[in-house]
């Protein structure tokens, strides 16, 4: 049974949420001005190994 979630986790965003979210943007995207443009936009431009750029 998982733990219970504490108030601190909801705002908390994985790393597999990030790259689901970039990898969706890619996805869609025009080409790729587009995807950097929405991607910054959206928060989600960071380097491999920082923390995730968004925030709830």
């Amino acid at each position: 049974m998982p733990a219970q979630r504490t108030a601190a986790d909801v705002y908390r965003v994985s790393e597999e949420q990030v790259h689901r979210a970039r990898m969706a943007v890619a996805r869609n995207a025009l080409d790729s001005e587009d995807c950097r443009d929405l991607l910054d936009m959206l928060g989600l431009i960071g380097e491999p190994g920082e923390p995730p750029p968004v925030r709830r």
